[in-house]
């Protein structure tokens, strides 16, 4: 009888803390083996990012029941495209850039930063994307590199579809994406080049 009542309780529970609003405070783990760029430390860069998305820009993720269905949201303390150009400018200053106005600007619209829970038979998954378009423009205005980043993060056997598991999955996905951005040398290249005066050359694409 004890057990049947435990578990009511724990159900009772879970049920109330699925109505509950989870907030939760995102960080960015930077790469651990960043390499200085050959001229960057004569780059000033400044990075402003634009909430871009279309559907969900009040929340990152939305708890399930177990059948499912939604149920309340779970919200970031931390303001998405300022975390995002935060933790881009933290990579390109570990490559030597300079993070100040300058000549070059790094334009970055976040077109997507969500978790969506997936329902399995024993246990779920947490599904973290993140869409970044990222841009490089030199003072005059003229546009040096433009690119669309995907960044993907799963949390396997999730038990309870909660902020923790949330976060985790789009922390990862944050950074996959910014990890594809760091190893573009092109993107890096089209920095160094923007930051050139006499540079009149096509846009590199």
């Amino acid at each position: 009888m004890g057990k049947i009542f435990a578990a009511i309780v724990m159900a009772i529970s879970l049920s109330a803390c699925a109505l509950t609003v989870d907030e939760v405070d995102l960080a960015y783990k930077p790469q651990t083996q960043a390499v200085a760029i050959g001229g960057a430390d004569n780059v000033k860069v400044r990075v402003t990012a634009t909430d871009a998305r279309a559907s969900n820009r009040d929340r990152i993720s939305v708890k399930k029941n177990g059948y499912g269905m939604e149920m309340a949201s779970i919200v970031a303390k931390q303001d998405v495209p300022k975390l995002v150009a935060d933790a881009i400018e933290q990579d390109l200053k570990a490559r030597g850039f300079r993070i100040d106005s300058g000549a070059v600007f790094v334009l970055v619209d976040v077109n997507k930063f969500y978790n969506d829970f997936k329902t399995g038979f024993f246990a779920g998954q947490a599904v973290g994307e993140v869409m970044l378009n990222v841009q490089v423009l030199n003072a005059g205005g003229r546009m040096f590199y433009s690119k669309s980043y995907p960044g993907e993060y799963t949390v396997n056997d999730v038990m309870m579809f909660s902020g923790t598991n949330a976060k985790e999955a789009v922390e990862g996905a944050l950074g996959n994406a910014l990890a594809k951005v760091m190893t573009d040398q092109y993107f890096l290249q089209a920095i160094i080049e923007a930051a050139r005066p006499q540079s009149a050359g096509a846009p590199i694409s």
